[in-house]
């Protein structure tokens, strides 16, 4: 009897689905030129040579951006290190895009100063407010068991 009790245990154990951790990466594109979809300059080229160094020993399953100059730019260094193609998401279809994310895993979010604190919001995390003049911040959710937490990180220049 007590041998069938032991292996419903394990049997429960092994079926049992135990929360994963995820996390979720934002980050406002880089230093960019003044001009119409305008591309990064020298400097936040070299910011998202940076945040690929980042991510070298950290696992991601997708890279999202919006489809700017300045969104991609920021994007692609981190999206060929991890050989990921860089999907689209809709700038104006924030609600909709945060439901998505909350279901997958190990992401990357490149937008802008007001769509990335507005993103950050409606995944849950910290009201934030990005001033035009501000790069480099990388913020950091990870959600476990329903608990939300929020890191970031400055993508600093060496």
């Amino acid at each position: 009897m007590f041998k069938y009790f032991l292996s419903g245990c394990f049997l429960f154990i092994s079926t049992f689905s135990f929360a994963e951790q995820q996390t979720w990466y934002f980050v406002r594109h880089f230093e960019k030129q003044k001009s119409d979809n305008p591309s990064l300059t020298e400097t936040g080229k070299a910011r998202a040579l940076a945040l690929s160094a980042f991510f070298s020993d950290k696992s991601l399953s997708k890279v999202y951006s919006t489809d700017y100059n300045r969104t991609q730019e920021t994007a692609t260094p981190v999206a060929e290190l991890k050989s990921l193609q860089i999907e689209s998401y809709d700038p104006r279809k924030l609600a909709e895009f945060a439901t998505e994310l909350k279901t997958q895993n190990d992401i990357l979010v490149v937008g802008h100063s007001n769509t990335t604190p507005e993103l950050l919001g409606l995944m849950g995390g910290p009201s934030i407010k990005i001033e035009e003049t501000e790069y480099g911040t990388l913020y950091v959710l990870q959600s476990k068991d329903s608990v939300l937490s929020s890191t970031s990180f400055e993508i600093s220049l060496k």
